[in-house]
């Protein structure tokens, strides 16, 4: 349905609406939930999509017998100029309709253009900030059913365990921070539209959900439908499924982690190696990766530098040392245990930074990086192909659909396969060759892009895998300027 401006009984209509769907019209864990939290105010996010829109209408004919205080929140990114503007206003005058109160944010100027994954940051941020000021101790998204599967798509070809297949969850919990819940997660897109249709619930229509350079677009318009044609079944509901069988197996995990390495869950700066290599692996990850994310080291280390670590914990090296952020895992054949860096060493540190087309980043070391979408003569062809090209100030890369990049520090574990290499090798190997000194390896740069892959590091040819041809007419170009000597 369109969202033209008409004139809206909102309180008739989403009266209608819990008439029609009566008490399944959401997730029965969630509602039992909020059933029990009587007088609690919860943030609704609101983006006046179809989901949204549903979700938004039930909980408000459920919060005076729950008990609840609905807060609706809308955040504009400004992606489609006056239509995100539309929809704002849109959800605006819903709440108003519903007598509800209102909390809106726009992008700010400075955040440049962004993909997905930064809009979905931008977002979260704004939603938490208010749930605090407002006091909300829940914050509701209208997720549905089709969501699950596309979620669990992209996190298989990124590689993850049970508990990211198991999301998202229909109540998630996190320390210091709001619970997230999803109502609609027993509920079909189809479904919710078609109710809303009944109804004569108007909601609004994003245009972006038809570009297929968004991977959830081409997920949903492209990928699923071919596996529908070729399972001759629905794989959206075995997929529903498969969360919650493997959200059952990641809770009981954690149970037994916490009870058979109850340190690494409560601040330890240091863990018994004995009876790390006493449990079984899977065990052993999850304890480490809370005891690192207890020290807010866990987004220093990348999924390979993970499997890294287990390696060498469980193997038969006697005595390790592992850079992790500010600061490094070292262990002996007893003991694993946290090692900060001192605070020059903290300072030389790379923070990670996003880089899209068009962006001019700062990097906290002083340097620049830059990328931009250029067009690619014969000329300059030649002289791409003829490695001419400044290897340690300037990139060229071919174009893919999602041009997004990370700008980072090394990793342990980072591997890369620049042109021209017979194939990867850990990127402390290449530095090694080249005999780059310590503190320049902390302080050059590594870009990488949506899936981890590294596609440049200055002083080296871009990898093998992005690297420009014959056909190509236009490309990106990375540019790195040092501010200060190294």
């Amino acid at each position: 349905m369109s969202d033209e401006n008409v004139t809206v009984n909102w309180p008739k209509i989403v009266a209608n609406l819990r008439s029609r769907v009566g008490d399944v019209g959401f997730d029965p864990e969630v509602h039992a939930l909020l059933k029990r939290a009587s007088t609690d105010r919860v943030l609704v996010a609101c983006s006046g999509g179809a989901d949204s829109v549903y979700m938004l209408a039930l909980l408000t004919t459920w919060a005076d017998e729950l008990g609840l205080q609905l807060v609706v929140a809308h955040y504009n990114h400004r992606w489609r100029d006056e239509a995100s503007d539309g929809d704002a206003a849109f959800v605006e005058s819903m709440a108003d309709g519903l007598s509800l109160e209102f909390i809106s944010d726009v992008r700010p100027d400075n955040e440049a253009a962004f993909t997905e994954t930064t809009a979905r940051a931008l977002r979260l941020d704004f939603l938490r900030q208010t749930a605090a000021q407002h006091k909300c101790r829940w914050i509701a998204f209208g997720h549905q059913m089709d969501d699950i599967l596309e979620t669990q798509l992209q996190r298989i070809a990124r590689g993850c365990g049970s508990d990211g297949l198991a999301a998202p969850r229909p109540i998630a919990k996190f320390s210091h921070q709001p619970t997230h819940i999803r109502p609609l997660l027993n509920l079909r897109a189809g479904d919710i539209r078609m109710a809303l249709d009944t109804c004569e619930i108007p909601w609004c229509e994003d245009s972006s959900n038809d570009d297929l350079d968004i991977a959830r677009n081409a997920l949903r318009r492209s990928v699923i439908p071919g596996l529908i044609e070729a399972l001759d079944r629905d794989p959206s509901i075995g997929a529903a499924r498969s969360r919650r069988l493997l959200e059952e197996d990641a809770v009981a995990l954690d149970e037994l982690a916490r009870q058979s390495l109850p340190s690494a869950f409560t601040g330890q700066v240091a863990l018994d190696r004995r009876e790390l290599r006493s449990i079984p692996r899977a065990l052993v990850r999850r304890a480490l990766m809370a005891w690192l994310h207890g020290h807010n080291l866990i987004q220093s280390v990348s999924a390979p530098s993970m499997d890294a670590l287990l390696d060498a914990v469980l193997g038969p090296k006697k005595k390790h040392r592992i850079s992790a952020g500010v600061g490094y895992i070292v262990f002996d054949a007893e003991v694993v245990r946290i090692e900060l860096l001192d605070g020059l060493e903290v300072a030389l540190l790379l923070e990670p930074a996003l880089l899209e087309p068009g962006d001019s980043v700062i990097l906290s070391t002083g340097a620049v990086m830059e990328l931009e979408v250029v067009e690619i003569d014969a000329a300059k062809q030649r002289s791409i192909l003829a490695g001419e090209i400044d290897q340690a100030n300037e990139a060229f890369i071919e174009m893919k659909k999602s041009s997004s990049f990370e700008v980072r520090g090394w990793r342990p574990g980072d591997r890369f396969s620049p042109i021209g290499a017979p194939g990867s090798k850990k990127l402390k190997d290449w530095f090694i060759d080249r005999r780059i000194p310590q503190r320049e390896r902390k302080q050059l740069p590594i870009v990488t892009n949506n899936s981890g892959t590294i596609v440049w590091v200055p002083g080296f040819p871009p990898a093998d895998a992005c690297k420009i041809h014959r056909s190509t007419k236009r490309a990106l170009r990375l540019t790195y300027q040092t501010r200060n000597p190294l």
